[in-house]
């Protein structure tokens, strides 16, 4: 009887400690679905998951390289006051000029001026430059965009430039005379383009940062007429005697020049006188 009651003791005592692990192994695996369903996001059946939400890369911005050119004729009253304020203008705006040529004739005073203005006060010369003229006779105002073509230049100078630096590296552990020439032309050749490349760019940047106006000036002038006046018979025929005296004087100066051949000819002239005077002697003593 105490061994029957003995093995139910024993048997009621595994149950019991089966069962706790399995309330133990239950609470975890709903303590790891809970964390899991806090962490997934919640959808409702036959809707589809909201999109996960990606940062977008941020890119560099590009900047613009705009050239404004402006061609500009402008008919003004007074020429030397407007140009007054014209150079005064530039000055202030911080431009310059960079060419000037002035031509007049009986009908007006014309000038050509290429201004070269900072591209920021581009703007500000034109609106000036409306309220000193009398008349704007055409305007042509432009503009044209090298970003394309400054970004390729750029790069391509940039891969040059790396080039450069492996040729560079490939001389310092170059160790037979040919291939030290070979590296050293090439080196030479790349430096002309990337110094060519680089020209174009600096060029393209002063485009850029300084515009170009041509600008056309006229001041229209009252025609009169001047008659021309002309010299008197006798001042002609002072003058016409003078000129006649230099060249008699450089004809003498000529022949002067040519005096062995003029004893020459004067010996031969003589001789032959000599001989004819002494054959029609010599013809009238048998006629007689």
């Amino acid at each position: 009887m105490r061994k029957i009651v003995f093995l139910f003791l024993i048997m009621l005592g595994l149950f019991s400690c089966s069962s706790d692990k399995a309330k133990i192994g239950g609470d975890y695996s709903l303590a790891y679905e809970s964390e899991d369903m806090e962490s997934a996001p919640i959808t409702r059946m036959n809707e589809p998951a909201a999109p996960l939400m990606i940062k977008e890369q941020t890119t560099s911005i590009i900047e613009k390289k705009i050239i404004k050119d402006a061609n500009i004729g402008v008919e003004v009253y007074d020429y030397k006051l407007f140009r007054i304020k014209l150079d005064s203008l530039v000055k202030s705006l911080n431009g310059y000029i960079a060419n000037d040529n002035l031509y007049n004739n009986d009908e007006s005073i014309n000038c050509d001026v290429a201004i070269r203005i900072p591209e920021k006060n581009f703007d500000k010369f034109l609106m000036q430059l409306d309220k000193g003229t009398e008349k704007t006779l055409y305007k042509n105002i432009s503009t044209r965009d090298i970003t394309e073509e400054f970004i390729d230049i750029e790069s391509r100078l940039n891969n040059k430039k790396s080039v450069e630096k492996r040729y560079a590296q490939l001389l310092s552990k170059a160790r037979n005379v040919k291939d030290i020439l070979e590296i050293e032309e090439k080196l030479r050749v790349i430096r002309e383009e990337i110094e060519s490349s680089q020209g174009r760019l600096n060029y393209l940047n002063s485009q850029v940062l300084f515009s170009t106006i041509n600008l056309t000036i006229i001041q229209k002038i009252d025609y009169k007429y001047q008659p021309s006046k002309g010299k008197n018979f006798f001042q002609m025929l002072i003058r016409s005697l003078d000129r006649g005296w230099s060249v008699f004087l450089q004809f003498l100066l000529f022949v002067f020049k040519l005096w062995p051949f003029v004893i020459i000819i004067a010996a031969i002239i003589i001789a032959y006188f000599k001989f004819w005077k002494h054959k029609k002697a010599k013809k009238q003593k048998k006629d007689k």
